[in-house]
């Protein structure tokens, strides 16, 4: 039976550029004959899992390693290029799984189990990705120049949740910019999340041959090569066939890290990490060095109770419901009033709040400074359990409201999981960065020089223009217009009722 993975060593997450070399090697090497060791390391690695009791990761594990196996005789068997990549990138995928899961199991055999109340946990989304692209002028303006086309998607990961975008292929350079319309969702995550962001690409090598070139330049290489240049070319492709690899090869152009500081209900711009390739720069996807996303985080204690139970206020006779939930204490009369109707109370429980356990009667205060006034509620409950569990979980909630920061001081709407499959299908563009770029004349008005004479100023005095005013006003407006003339990109505008075109502005504020 042939081995499916690397061996154990080759599966890190400290530094894929030395991984990538050695699996190259060691697949050469190996290629075609069994390889008895690898699956004993598999069996290991399992095993490793099944003594840590855990069952979930041992299951995941299975599942990758036939995924991989099945996704191997896949790509062999492919004859279209979509195929190939739509397999290729699964492949690639399944292996960042199984390097995930294997650093976990390594982290949980090292580290002690944590107990104790660490936190709460939320739900994570990425959506809106954005890469800008960075042509020359001639290349996306004249169509002219860099003939390349890339097949490009992302792969992102939090802990051993790691979700994988659609394909976008064929990326030229008639595109400012690739736009993933996916939502990548993630469940119970920790305050100090980190989600790595890496970005992979392929050159369709079907566009370098000379069928795609004019038949001026495929005469003039047809000529030019001489019978030496065809024999080490040929020798250096026969190379290539017998290396042992098997369909497109995915490279990493560029990765991100994204934390709890950068999340936000708007989409913003983030640095972007290129990966430095000189020895295959042809390869390089032209990134810009920037992307823009939207990374929302909502916590559990926002879309569901935390606890709930009956109380009695201080200043009342009869017991109430109350329910804490999104950094609010509720009171309703009753629990059935609680499932139809708004709370007839409310009290803030965030960072701020005071909560102390008052001696007498199994009494709770609840304390907030508001306006330069202390403002309290003070309720009873029935025994000295339930008043342990509300102090514990009241505690408990103004902790989470300091841990989480910005995502619990402004409720942020956590998309669902929306992943298109059917990539291969190219899907109409959402707009472009450049053309979203606000023009001269939509500033406002105030931002303006004032002192810029008007039309009906320029035409006064006596029917006497300024030429300096008027060569200043064509020479912007031909400037602008041949810009936006000259452009190809294929995005979409927004149109108004009256058939009138719009241009869209730009949608995203740079972080600070």
């Amino acid at each position: 039976m042939n081995s499916c993975f690397p061996p154990l060593a080759a599966l890190t997450l400290k530094d894929k550029r030395r991984n990538s070399s050695y699996l190259e090697t060691t697949g050469n090497q190996t290629s075609g004959k069994p390889n008895v060791i690898q699956d004993m390391e598999m069996f290991y690695i399992k095993q490793i899992a099944h003594n840590l009791k855990d069952y979930e990761l041992e299951q995941k594990m299975e599942f990758e390693m036939k995924m991989r196996e099945g996704t191997t005789r896949l790509l062999a068997a492919c004859k279209h290029q979509t195929q190939s990549l739509q397999a290729a990138k699964s492949l690639l995928t399944s292996n960042e799984r199984m390097t995930a899961y294997i650093a976990e199991l390594h982290r949980k055999s090292r580290e002690p189990p944590q107990i104790g109340w660490n936190g709460g946990k939320a739900r994570v989304s990425l959506s809106d990705l954005r890469l800008p692209l960075m042509w020359r002028d001639t290349d996306h303006f004249k169509n002219k120049g860099d003939y390349r086309r890339f097949a490009v998607f992302c792969l992102a990961k939090i802990g051993t949740q790691l979700y994988d975008t659609s394909l976008m292929f064929p990326v030229d350079r008639s595109m400012t910019d690739v736009t993933f319309n996916d939502v990548l969702l993630f469940e119970n995550v920790g305050p100090d999340f980190k989600v790595d962001l890496e970005v992979y690409a392929h050159v369709l090598r079907d566009d370098f041959s000379i069928a795609s070139t004019p038949r001026k330049i495929k005469n003039t290489l047809h000529s030019s090569i001489s019978r030496t240049v065809g024999k080490k070319l040929a020798a250096t492709l026969r190379d290539e066939l017998n290396s042992g690899k098997i369909g497109p090869n995915f490279e990493l152009m560029a990765s991100a890290k994204l934390t709890l500081e950068e999340v936000d209900d708007r989409v913003h711009t983030h640095d972007m990490k290129i990966e430095s390739t000189p020895e295959n720069r042809n390869n390089q996807l032209p990134l810009f060095g920037h992307f823009c996303c939207r990374l929302a985080a909502q916590p559990q204690c926002i879309s569901s109770p935390v606890y709930s139970g009956c109380v009695r206020p201080r200043d009342e006779s009869c017991s109430s419901w109350a329910r804490l939930q999104a950094f609010e204490l509720s009171i309703w009369s009753t629990a059935e009033e609680a499932k139809s109707q708004p709370p007839r109370n409310s009290f803030r429980v965030d960072k701020n709040t005071v909560i102390r356990a008052l001696k007498t009667n199994n009494e709770i205060e609840i304390s907030n400074e508001s306006e330069k006034r202390t403002v309290s509620f003070i309720f009873s409950v029935e025994n000295g359990e339930e008043k342990g569990n509300w102090l514990k979980y009241l505690v408990q909630h103004t902790k989470e409201h300091n841990k989480w920061k910005k995502a619990a001081e402004n409720v942020m709407e956590v998309q669902l999981l929306e992943t298109n499959r059917h990539s291969f299908v190219k899907p109409e563009r959402q707009g472009s960065l450049y053309d979203e770029t606000p023009l001269l004349e939509s500033f406002d008005k105030n931002s303006r020089d004032k002192n810029r004479p008007s039309v009906m100023d320029m035409f006064s005095n006596k029917g006497q223009v300024s030429t300096s005013s008027l060569s200043s006003c064509s020479s912007t407006s031909s400037m602008s217009h041949n810009l936006r003339s000259n452009s190809s990109s294929s995005s979409s505008s927004t149109v108004s009722s009256s058939g009138t075109q719009k241009r869209l502005h730009w949608p995203f504020s740079r972080k600070t």
